[in-house]
């Protein structure tokens, strides 16, 4: 793959170690209106819109909730998870970022989270590597609709086959291969078997860099 251009990352799990800390603070605000999911059920729902996996909750649950209440659960799942976080880049993450970047190919994050979750850990310097970053409130639809991809390809000015996406959970990589890209999955967060959509599917994140012939 040395004609790609840019590598566009998802976010929680494949650039931060974050999934178990929204886990956590999701598991703890639905536990108080009485709703238990199964136990990947988060995980299988990375990078969707959080109020589409609220909602889907309640109707699973048969819970009623109106626009307020749904809102003031989706803060403070915010809130909780921004207290207990880790912070900053996967270091395995970090240098590949900062292999790409050293050899020409531009960095992106694509996310299903909003910004205030990555500015919250995520430090100045971090963030100024990527560019452009697409998150949840700039698109109308989330994962797995093709359109937060197709943002970012649009604000790269690049085809799609110029460009190769790094996911780690199935609705991400169905919104990449929606947009026409080329999907390499991380066994970091689910087990294979969620992730067969995808091209290659990588067990570290070091093996990346022979993905694209940049060897590490």
């Amino acid at each position: 793959m040395n004609s790609i251009r840019a590598v566009l990352f998802d976010l929680d799990g494949v650039l931060i170690d974050s999934m178990p800390y929204h886990e956590r603070a999701w598991r703890q605000v639905l536990s108080e209106i009485g709703i238990e999911p199964p136990p990947l059920y988060i995980r299988l729902h990375e990078g969707e819109k959080a109020e589409t996996t609220v909602r889907k909750l309640l109707r699973e649950w048969n819970r009623e909730a109106n626009d307020d209440e749904v809102a003031a659960l989706i803060k403070r799942k915010r809130e909780l998870y921004c207290q207990t976080a880790s912070h900053g880049l996967i270091p395995a993450a970090r240098l590949i970022v900062e292999k790409l970047r050293a050899a020409g190919i531009h960095c992106s994050i694509v996310t299903g989270s909003v910004r205030a979750n990555m500015n919250g850990v995520m430090t100045t310097e971090e963030i100024a590597l990527f560019d452009p970053i697409i998150s949840a409130e700039m698109c109308l639809h989330g994962k797995p609709h093709p359109e937060p991809y197709l943002k970012a390809l649009g604000a790269l000015q690049l085809p799609a086959h110029g460009c190769i996406v790094v996911e780690n959970a199935p609705l991400g990589i169905q919104s990449a291969k929606a947009a026409g890209l080329k999907v390499v999955a991380l066994t970091v967060t689910l087990p294979r078997e969620h992730l067969a959509e995808a091209d290659v599917i990588l067990e570290r994140h070091e093996a990346l860099l022979d993905i694209i012939e940049l060897k590490s």
